[in-house]
């Protein structure tokens, strides 16, 4: 894709900036001002300094400085710009040292195709609160027959997706994993180095505010996997995951406006399928157009190894993910 061809700029000095206008509904902007501290004042201006902090930054080349983009990090940071700033490089880091699962994010790749036609995220929503209500079903991912590394880009395809909606931005999300139907394979094929790029990523590398995580039904040969995979968790994240040994007591949890017919709501499960992935098809350009950014790689790779000597100070004890494993009572 060439730079006459992206849907937005990624000249780090463009000579106008687009011009922002809050079109959400006032639940956003209630949330925004209570939860955020984000007003009209505030927004420019932190918009501002951080325009001003990435044309001057001599380790960033090329990076987007669109209001809907740079409110990812402010947001996710509560508009506290040096901790945006920083959340920023470690975004356009990760994506750069990892570019086979975050570079060419192209929703029409076949075997990205076949997982998503599967329908193993499903967007269900908003809460009372504001909250995206994301469902994972982990069963649809064909454990033997689909490898780690298109698994990881369809994760990835769907954060940029909702990562553009300032819906998610401003109410964060709230995540349903299902995992009835998973096999062993769905799980055995996870290297320990993969494991700990997935917590890197989804719990300090993308800007998601997440609410609570709610995961039912996790199958016994699944447990040590996943003790792995919460001993890299950012502790913060940890606090919020649930786990229940039950799908009724999965349901009951999820709010009437939004939850399907298959877990003893009223919502079309289906329907809501096509329509996230038609919006994921909509906003392939976007996604893909995200390539366009560019970093002194070798300058950030130093930091990020620096930083992965002290990674340890945020993992989670292994002994408390087990506690809290044990309390499924898995058979």
């Amino acid at each position: 894709m060439t730079s006459q061809q992206l849907p937005y700029p990624v000249d780090k000095r463009p000579s106008v900036y687009d011009e922002y206008k809050f079109t959400l509904p006032d639940l956003y902007r209630e949330v925004a001002k209570e939860a955020l501290g984000e007003d009209e004042v505030v927004r420019e201006k932190a918009l501002a300094e951080m325009r001003h902090w990435i044309a001057e930054n001599p380790y960033i080349f090329k990076c987007r400085t669109d209001a809907k983009f740079l409110l990812r990090f402010l947001r996710f940071r509560q508009f506290s710009v040096p901790l945006a700033c920083e959340a920023l490089e470690r975004y356009l880091t990760v994506r750069e040292l990892y570019p086979s699962w975050f570079k060419n994010l192209d929703c029409t790749e076949s075997g990205i195709k076949d997982i998503l036609k599967n329908d193993p995220f499903t967007y269900l929503g908003q809460d009372g609160a504001g909250r995206a209500v994301i469902l994972i079903r982990f069963g649809r991912f064909h454990g033997d027959k689909q490898c780690t590394i298109h698994e990881a880009r369809v994760m990835a395809i769907v954060l940029e997706t909702v990562l553009e909606w300032e819906e998610f931005q401003i109410g964060g999300c709230q995540v349903f994993i299902d995992y009835r139907d998973s096999t062993v394979s769905n799980f055995e094929k996870w290297s320990l180095s993969e494991l700990k790029i997935i917590m890197d990523v989804y719990s300090r590398s993308y800007p998601v505010r997440y609410g609570e995580i709610h995961a039912a039904e996790l199958p016994k040969f699944a447990v040590p996997v996943i003790e792995s995979l919460l001993s890299f968790t950012n502790p913060k994240l940890h606090e919020k995951i649930r786990c229940h040994s039950s799908i009724d007591e999965f349901e009951k949890l999820m709010e009437l406006s939004y939850k399907p017919k298959t877990y003893g709501g009223t919502v079309d499960l289906d329907e809501l399928n096509r329509e996230f992935r038609k919006r994921i098809e909509d906003q392939r350009q976007i996604v893909l157009g995200l390539d366009g950014m560019e970093i002194d790689v070798e300058h950030y790779a130093a930091l990020w190894d620096k930083e992965d000597d002290t990674a340890e100070e945020d993992s989670v004890d292994v002994n408390v993910t087990g506690a809290m494993l044990e309390q499924l009572n898995i058979k």
